[in-house]
Parts: structure tokens; C-alpha cells; sequence
């Protein structure tokens, strides 16, 4: 019976998100199935914790019935608009017919490798409950306080999150973890550590996608396979931390911001970009990087392309950051009223801003950043294969069908050498600590511009 619970309880966040999808896509965007269960999965358990926390405004106990009830219009909403659009839907001659070709031998052992990685980090999931140090001590101790308590306690923010370690952290994965614990009707952690390997196969599944449109299915299953199989990358999909999924939500969201810059008229990649973006500050501080990079990123396309886009793209860029504002907002305002400092950072003095008498980080920062470069243990040979394929094709770096995605990891990581720069903490323990996990936040993106700068991939082996 737990097994079925925890079922209903991914399916339900599932049709949550499938439903929010259909809203913000418009229908106005090209994705295959699979790709829309694999959005919806991050949109689902994204949104029910952000309801989750604004029933803390208004006093309300957590209940299967008190959260779902409310997403009842929702659904009647997209099935009214279902419905109307496929009565006014006039169905044309046949489609052509595609023929698939069959497996090659180099497709074969991709598809084994990738499923093994799956099955194996659902597997070291599930053996045993949730365990790590700061897993615990940071964040499940938070979504069992909310299942216990039935609600977030009033108290929270100002006194019970302060004996905490990290106070200031976004809830998103707490609350996620409650969604289930209320399903199972009961704690298990166990079960409730099922969510991070599915959003371990959400990223490898957006990935996919992305560079089949790129370089056909075997490039496609060969760089799902990259990603697939970097140790430090799937050993943290089982560990409960919430590295992966917030990779994901980082990941979407400057994918799907790469598809508008691509696609300009399909407005629904726009939208699902910035909740995705938004999403991701919900889940982890760094977020705001990523929320940062990516409005600046639009910048940078709207203002290149001003004669084409016009007064539109004035638009958009207003539309995107306020999407992203409304779903943080309820975020934001608890954390600036409760007065929630990161202990990392603290409050930022003007001392610390001066990025002169910080300089001395520099070193350290650095010398963290090639420890992990050349530390295959943990990372295969990814960041070397980066770095080498950006020396050799340095050229083509900003590529009118390449710049974006360097841009946008050229301020990606231009924003985490910045946090460190101002941060409090002892520079050498700071860094030597986050960085092997930071460097997880931009690998999805990093691989899918090794894609981008080798193109085409189609041996016939």
C-alpha cells in the first residue's frame, strides 16, 4: 500500500504539472511527450510546495484534500480549453510517415549504459533512508517539522528555523518531501527519497531531447550518456542533497530560454523559462544567480536583435521578469520580513563589495576550480574535454547558434566566483566544500554546449 501511495503522490504532481504546462505553453510550443511529462514532473512538485508555503499566510493545516482542492479549477480550466480547441480542430490529410531506423550497435550500448546508471541510482536511493549529514541536518528535518506539525508553525521563520543549520534556505524540496510523507500517510524516508532519481531522469530526459533536435539520436543518446555517467553528478541524484534538483530547474530554465531565442513567436518556451527560473530560487539561494544570468542573457539576445523583435521585445523582457517575481514573491517577502541572512554571506557590507581588498580569494577560488578540473574520480573527463573543445574551437564560441549558451556559463560561473568573492566565511573552507556541488548546478548546460559546438554525430557503427 505504501508503494501505491507513493505513486499516486508522483502521479498526482505529475497531472498537477502536466495541467500548468498546458496553461503557460499556450500549445504554442513544439514538445514531444515524453518531454512535456518530463516539465511537468519539476512544474508539479514546484508548484504544490510554493501552494504549500502560502497556506502559511493564511493559517491553513496541510491535507491531501486542502492542497489538491484548490488545483480543481485548474483542471476544468484546460479540460474546457481542451475540448473547445479540439472541436474548432479540422483534421487534415495524413501526416507523412517517418521511418525509423533500426538500433546500431554504438545506439544499443548507449541505451544499456544510460539505463544501468538509472536503475542503479534508483537503487542506491531506495536502500536506505535518507543519511547524509547536511541532507538531514539542512533539510528533512525541515519537512518533517511541517508533517508533524500539519502546517508550517507561526514561529517558524523567526525562532524554530533558527536552530538550524542555513535558515535562509528556500522550501521547495522540504515541502516536496511532506507532499509525500502526507501520501504515505506516515515519515518514510526511504520512499519519500524517490523524488531526486526522478529528477535525475527528467534532466537526462530534457537532454536528450535537446541534442537529438541538434545532432539526431545517436549524438543525442551519446551525450546523455556523458552526463548519465559522471560519478559525482548520479551519486548525488541518491543522497537526498538538493544539487540535482535544482540542476534541473537551472538547466530548463536556460533551455527553454535558448528555444524562444530560437523561436521567438512561440511564446510558451518563454514563460515555461522564467517559471523554471523562478522555480530554481525556490529550491536553492543560488538560484538568484541563475534568475540573474538569464535576465541579463535576454538582455543581451533583445538588444542584439532590437530591429527584428521591436516594441515586442520590450515586452517579453517585462513578461519574464515578472513571472519570475510573482513566483518568488511569497519567498521573498518571508525571507526579507524574517529578517533570513545567509550564513555563508551574511549581510553585505560595502567591504565586502570591493572586489579590490577581496582579491586575495582569487587563489584559492582558482585553485579549487583545476582540483576539480583534473579530478576524474568525481567528474570523468568532462571539464577537461570542456576546456580543450573551448581552446580548439574557440572560433566558433559565439557562433550566432553558440553564443547564448557560452554567455550564459561565462555568467554562471562569473556569478558564483563573485558570491565567494563577498563571502564571510574562510575562503579556503567555503570553497573547497560547495564548489564540487556548484559545478553540478551548470554541467547539464555545459554538456548540452559540448553538443552544440560538435554538431552533427551520426556514425554508422
Amino acid at each position: 500500500m505504501e508503494s501505491l501511495r507513493l505513486v499516486l503522490s508522483i502521479f498526482s504532481a505529475l497531472f498537477i504539472g502536466w495541467n500548468i504546462l498546458y496553461i503557460i505553453s499556450l500549445k504554442n510550443t513544439r514538445l514531444s511527450f515524453l518531454e512535456k511529462l518530463f516539465v511537468s514532473y519539476g512544474l508539479g512538485f514546484g508548484f504544490i510546495s510554493l501552494e504549500m508555503f502560502i497556506f502559511h499566510f493564511f493559517s491553513l493545516k496541510f491535507s491531501l484534500f486542502s492542497i489538491m482542492v484548490w488545483w480543481i479549477p485548474l483542471i476544468a480550466a484546460v479540460l474546457l480549453v481542451a475540448s473547445k480547441r479540439r472541436k474548432s480542430h479540422r483534421p487534415g490529410g495524413k501526416g507523412a510517415v517517418t521511418k525509423k531506423t533500426p538500433l546500431s550497435v554504438l545506439e544499443r550500448f548507449l541505451i544499456c549504459g544510460i539505463s544501468f546508471e538509472v536503475i542503479y541510482a534508483f537503487f542506491r536511493a531506495l536502500i536506505k533512508p535518507i543519511e547524509a549529514y547536511d541532507a538531514i541536518a539542512t533539510y528533512a528535518i525541515r519537512s518533517k517539522i511541517f508533517y508533524l506539525a500539519g502546517s508550517l508553525p507561526h514561529d517558524f521563520f523567526y525562532n524554530l528555523s533558527l536552530l538550524f543549520p542555513h535558515p535562509d534556505y528556500p522550501l521547495n524540496i522540504p515541502l516536496s518531501e511532506t507532499f509525500v510523507y502526507l501520501f504515505l500517510g506516515g515519515l518514510n524516508d526511504q520512499l519519500a527519497k524517490v523524488i531526486f532519481p526522478i529528477y535525475f531522469v527528467a534532466i537526462l530526459g530534457i537532454l536528450y531531447y535537446a541534442v537529438k533536435r541538434l545532432s539526431g539520436r545517436a549524438g543525442a543518446l551519446l551525450f546523455t550518456f556523458i552526463l548519465a555517467t559522471i560519478p559525482q553528478f548520479n551519486h548525488f541524484a541518491t543522497n537526498a542533497y538538493h544539487d540535482v534538483p535544482f540542476a534541473y530547474y537551472c538547466f530548463t530554465g536556460t533551455l527553454f530560454l535558448l528555444y524562444w531565442f530560437k523561436e521567438p513567436g512561440s511564446r510558451g518556451y518563454l514563460y515555461i523559462s522564467a517559471v523554471m527560473t523562478a522555480l530554481a530560487g525556490w529550491t536553492k539561494n543560488e538560484g538568484f544567480v541563475y534568475c540573474v544570468a538569464n535576465i541579463i542573457l535576454l538582455s543581451v539576445f533583445l538588444f542584439l536583435n532590437r530591429r527584428t523583435i521591436k516594441k515586442r521585445g520590450l515586452l517579453n523582457g517585462f513578461l519574464y521578469v515578472g513571472i519570475m517575481l510573482l513566483v518568488l514573491a511569497p519567498w521573498l517577502w518571508v525571507k526579507f520580513t524574517a529578517n533570513l541572512v545567509n550564513s555563508d554571506v551574511g549581510s553585505t557590507s560595502l567591504e565586502q563589495l570591493n572586489i579590490f581588498k577581496q582579491s586575495y580569494k582569487i587563489w584559492p577560488i582558482f585553485y579549487e576550480f583545476q582540483r576539480q578540473i583534473f579530478g576524474p574520480k568525481k567528474w570523468n573527463l568532462i571539464w577537461i574535454i570542456f576546456i580543450l573543445s573551448a581552446i580548439v574551437y574557440r572560433k566558433k564560441l559565439f557562433d550566432e547558434s553558440r553564443r547564448y549558451a557560452t554567455i550564459s556559463l561565462i555568467l554562471i560561473v562569473s556569478g558564483y566566483i563573485f558570491a565567494y568573492l563577498i563571502g564571510r566565511d574562510d575562503i579556503w573552507h567555503m570553497v573547497g566544500t560547495t564548489w564540487s556541488r556548484m559545478a553540478m548546478h551548470f554541467l547539464p548546460l555545459a554538456v548540452y554546449w559540448l553538443a552544440l559546438l560538435f554538431g552533427k554525430f551520426e556514425p554508422d557503427i
